[in-house]
């Protein structure tokens, strides 16, 4: 009778505050400060009693019901879990407590848009050490039959591994694909049911019956767009004008780095014209590297 009651009880969605210690299975997590907030989560900074440097993504009720949260949470763990990769943030963990829904996450130094547009990373130096990285992580998605449809410098994470035995060796970069919490199966895409942020969207998102269906090519273009902030030292904006009218094509084109080309077949209008999968975009990068 007791548990039949317990389960009638409404949920108390509970976030968590700084200094508290989330113990899970035996295990602490600690909890530092509140670092981002998006539509459906927000972000704490985290660690465990490793010392590994986290970050805790819990999921926001936002008028939804509990049931609603769990479907939510289950469905972006399930992606994470299937999508294990090196270049793709990597989990730690995923639990309930306190009727809230966490998923911990590794920690990574930046994203790509804070050392583009706050600290002025730029040029083609770093093209193939990024293209290199985030088309690997793209492959493995597209592999698994996923269209990521969110790839931007927000959206790229930067990593530093450090050598603990020699601890004033300088560190190693990688650069990882984040936030996979719009991601779709291909076969599963709604085009008008994907809410993207207007400046990067594909012209086929735009007009599917010119421009062709969106699918993994979608994931091309936006690699195309990072890139093509990498030589412009910022992220480019473009109203749906330019972008139907091919400028951002143009841009990579007219750009006299030798990495233009490739970055130009990338951010054609037309789906089926630009280059067909992420290992022949690298392929394309590694030819001129």
């Amino acid at each position: 009778m007791s548990d039949t009651l317990a389960q009638e009880q409404p949920r108390s969605f509970q976030p968590p505050s700084k200094g508290e210690a989330v113990l899970v299975d035996g295990h602490y997590y600690f909890i530092g400060d509140q670092i981002g907030q998006g539509g459906f989560g927000a972000v704490y900074e985290c660690s465990d009693e490793w010392s590994n440097q986290l970050v805790a993504k819990i999921l926001l009720p936002k008028n939804r019901t509990y049931e609603e949260v769990r479907e939510s949470w289950l469905e972006e763990l399930q992606k994470l879990l299937a999508l294990r990769h090196p270049n793709i943030t990597y989990v730690h963990a995923a639990f309930e407590y306190k009727d809230t829904f966490y998923i911990v996450i590794e920690r990574c130094f930046s994203t790509l848009d804070g050392l583009i547009n706050f600290q002025g990373l730029s040029g083609e130096l770093w093209v193939p050490y990024v293209a290199r990285d985030i088309l690997q992580g793209l492959a493995y998605i597209h592999m698994n039959n996923y269209v990521h449809k969110d790839i931007h410098p927000g959206n790229v994470f930067v990593s530093q591994s450090f050598d603990r035995m020699v601890p004033t060796r300088d560190p190693v970069w990688s650069f990882k694909i984040g936030d996979l919490g719009i991601s779709r199966l291909e076969s599963d895409i709604e085009i008008f049911n994907t809410l993207l942020a207007q400046w990067m969207l594909p012209p086929e998102a735009i007009d599917p019956s010119e421009f062709g269906p969106v699918g993994r090519s979608m994931d091309i273009y936006h690699t195309g767009l990072l890139l093509l902030a990498l030589l412009l030292g910022k992220t480019p904006m473009f109203t749906r004008e330019e972008i139907l009218a091919g400028v951002p094509r143009q841009l990579a084109e007219d750009h006299p780095s030798k990495y233009g080309p490739a970055i130009s077949r990338a951010l054609r209008r037309h789906a089926t014209a630009r280059t067909p999968t992420a290992l022949q975009f690298w392929r394309d990068i590694a030819s001129v590297a």
